[in-house]
């Protein structure tokens, strides 16, 4: 009986990993990431990733976008959110391949040596390397 049960236990373990990593997939060759997009709670700001760059606002209009090279620049155009967007929580991050993300204050974006900044206090993004 104990043989049956181990058995039945890994065909779970194994059963449920599939049906989780088949899940997260994204739809399409090649694997494309689908775009996605969060805001703070008190909607002060927001950000959007479109699969290869991450633009971050604050509610004024003031934005600066994220490169998959680590480069930042002012963003050409308002990032927009609503109440429909998913918030970021200050014991949360997101994530995307090299980008990531979290709140400090406002919030918080790094890729590679690049890094966003977008709170209350401003907007700016820096670079080392």
């Amino acid at each position: 009986m104990g043989r049956g049960l181990l058995i039945a236990l890994l065909a779970a373990v194994v059963l449920g990993a599939l049906a989780v990593s088949s899940g997260a997939r994204t739809p399409g060759l090649g694997g494309t990431p689908a775009p996605a997009a969060f805001r703070l709670s008190d909607g002060s700001v927001g950000c959007a990733f479109d699969g290869s760059r991450l633009a971050c606002g604050t509610a004024e209009g003031r934005g600066v976008v994220l490169e998959a090279d680590g480069s930042s620049h002012p963003a050409p155009k308002a990032v927009t959110w609503n109440e429909a967007t998913p918030v970021l929580q200050r014991t949360e991050s997101w994530w995307h391949g090299g980008f990531s993300c979290r709140v400090e204050g406002g919030v918080v974006c790094e890729r590679g040596n690049g890094s966003i900044s977008v709170g209350a206090g401003g907007v700016g993004g820096a670079a080392s390397g």
